[in-house]
This record gives C-alpha cells, sequence and structure tokens, in this order.
C-alpha cells in the first residue's frame, strides 16, 4: 500500500505542479497546477488572498481536512454537520447548490470556484467572470489522494496535504495487517445498496473498494458505471446473494432496514437471515462519500464483517482519532446519529 501510494503521488505532483508556458494572451506564466480536468490553472502568489466558492458537496471535506475554512466565502455542505462543526462555514453564504449561480458567484468575493471536473459548460462561465476554478476528481480512492495534492500545491497547504496522506496511508495499512489475519475461508460477500432497493454501488464506486480493503468478497466488483449508482434490480440482488449489505448514508434512501427485514421477497437472504443489513454511519457525517472519513468507514466495515479481529471498542477509539484529527475534538455517537454494535 505505502509504496504505491508514493508512486501515485510522485505522478500526481508531477503533472500538477509546474511552470505555466508563456507565448501567447492565453497562457500564463508562473507556476500553476494541472487540475483533474487536464486544465492549467496559476497559482496565486498569496495564497491567504484566495477566496473559497464551491457548489459542490465533495469538496468540503477536503477544504475542512487541510484547514481552509476561513478562506471559504460560498459554501454548499451536505450536511449541517459541517457547519455546526465549523463555525467558517457557519458563516458562508452560498452560491448554489450543485449548480452555480453566477450572479451570485460574482457578487461573492470569491477568486477561485472548486467545483467538479466533469462540468466544462460551468468552468467556462465562470472563468468568464474573471474567477478562476479549480477541477477536482475524488469519486475514487486515486481521485482522493490526487485531490489533496493539488489542493495542497494550489492552497499551499502542502505539508498539511503529505500530513493527511501519510495518516490515511497508516490507517489502510492497519488495515491491511489486520485483514492478512482472516483466512480465506473466512470472507464474506458484501453489497453496498444505494438510495433505492437494487441500486448499487458498482465495483468501480469507493464503496466497493472500501467492502474488498475490509476483508469483504465484493459481489458487485465486475460492475461498472463510471463511478455513478447503477440500477441492476432486486432479482440480481436476489442471486447475488451477498452476506453483509451495507446501505449508503450519503443519499436519501427510499427504503428503510426494517422494511427489508420483514419482507417475504427478501427473507430468503443470507444477509436478511443473519441480521447483517445496515446503513452506514452516519446521519449527519456520511462517511462513504468520497473523502477522508472513508478511512472510518472502511474501519466499520472491517467490524461489522469480522468483529472477532477488530473489536467494538477499537473502532470506537479509531473514530474518536478522525474527528481528533479533522477537527481537534470529538463528537458525540447521538448526535451524530449512530449506533455501534
Amino acid at each position: 500500500m505505502k509504496r504505491f501510494i508514493a508512486l501515485m503521488l510522485c505522478l500526481c505532483m508531477a503533472f500538477s505542479l509546474g511552470a505555466c508556458s508563456v507565448g501567447s494572451s492565453n497562457e500564463i506564466s508562473g507556476p500553476c497546477v494541472t487540475d483533474a480536468a487536464g486544465r492549467q490553472v496559476a497559482i496565486p502568489e498569496n495564497s491567504d488572498e484566495i477566496r473559497i466558492a464551491s457548489v459542490y458537496g465533495t469538496a468540503v471535506p477536503f477544504i475542512v481536512a487541510l484547514q481552509l475554512t476561513d478562506q471559504v466565502t460560498a459554501i454548499n455542505c451536505k450536511s449541517n454537520f459541517w457547519k455546526d462543526a465549523d463555525e467558517n462555514l457557519a458563516a458562508a453564504g452560498t452560491v448554489g447548490k450543485g449548480v452555480v449561480d453566477l450572479e451570485a458567484l460574482a457578487a461573492s468575493g470569491a477568486t477561485v470556484l472548486v467545483h467538479r471536473a466533469n462540468d466544462a459548460e460551468t468552468v467556462e462561465a465562470v472563468e468568464k467572470l474573471g474567477v478562476d476554478v479549480l477541477c477536482i476528481q475524488a469519486e475514487d480512492m486515486e481521485g482522493i489522494y490526487s485531490t489533496l495534492v493539488l489542493m495542497g500545491d494550489y492552497f499551499d497547504r502542502v505539508d498539511r496535504a503529505n500530513e493527511i496522506i501519510a495518516w490515511m496511508d497508516a490507517k489502510f495499512d492497519k488495515i491491511d495487517s489486520i485483514v492478512a489475519q482472516i483466512p480465506q475461508d473466512e470472507r464474506h460477500t458484501a453489497l453496498c445498496m444505494g438510495g433505492e432497493l437494487g441500486r448499487i454501488a458498482g465495483g468501480d464506486m469507493i464503496q466497493t473498494w472500501m467492502i474488498e480493503k475490509a476483508g469483504g468478497i465484493p459481489v458487485a466488483a465486475e460492475t461498472e458505471n463510471d463511478c455513478n449508482w447503477m440500477n441492476i434490480g432486486v432479482e440480481t440482488v436476489f442471486a447475488w446473494d451477498p452476506e453483509y449489505i451495507f446501505c449508503t448514508s450519503s443519499a436519501s434512501l427510499d427504503y428503510t432496514v426494517e422494511e427489508i427485514m420483514e419482507d417475504d421477497a427478501w427473507s430468503a437472504m443470507q444477509s436478511v437471515k443473519n441480521g447483517n443489513v445496515s446503513i452506514i454511519p452516519s446521519k449527519l457525517d456520511t462517511w462513504d462519500m468520497p473523502g477522508i472519513a472513508d478511512v472510518i468507514c472502511t474501519f466499520w466495515m472491517l467490524h461489522q464483517m469480522y468483529p472477532e479481529y477488530f473489536s467494538l471498542q477499537e473502532l470506537e477509539a479509531e473514530i474518536a482519532e478522525y474527528y481528533e484529527f479533522m477537527f481537534g475534538r470529538t463528537f458525540d455517537s447521538d448526535y451524530l446519529g449512530y449506533e455501534l454494535t
């Protein structure tokens, strides 16, 4: 794991950070980064003067982790947890949720919009306002690490980015060492289900990566949908018959665990028979959304599937350490809305 991450980070830094060429009025001079959309973006001379806006909820954990919230002017938080946890986010305005309100952005004082990489139309419109755009892609583990490198370079938070990467690397190495103790014939099959019954995380999504990292056998490993949730139908879920079903907390569910457990159509499933259907924590802070929290989501999956190898007390300690690392304090499980067993 360490060797892979080190190699990947070297490649990320080589491609993201460099000197921009000069040769026409459309080119920029000085140091720049290459963002996730392949665009060259000049690094501001004074990072303290950068003012950040974003309508992309996935960007928020990275902004928090890199300790940039005091430079945020407008933000889209998927949960009020982030505003409750950070007074700077609570004081920030908004320039839209998912879709940019160009008029509000122009009036916000933002100097850069942190945005998703697959929205060229918005990028063009925002640049016409004279606001820089930094595109990120953080839908898989490679994207999470490369986003940390990219934002660390652009916002002059390289040391903090390296600290986060080293922390995540050490935690995943710990998970690897625990999983290595679990015999192959004790490994459990598992699936992550989305907001609707029969809608699942495919093999290219972070939720499936975490299942495998936690020692599970992902039944959806061979399915892909460009890192998007996909509808396969409940019949396919029945045919796969995973031993564990983890339901996302990153989207609203149109079903409940209780409904699954009481439905005769699901009663023959191994996961239902053994009571192994659960919602990924937590109601306020979504652990399975791509970001640094994927560390504790993986620890949680490990405990759910193999409590004899990773105890409840060990899981609670990892959760507390994560919140200390991210926010400098812990949060009560009742407040966050989860119960560990």
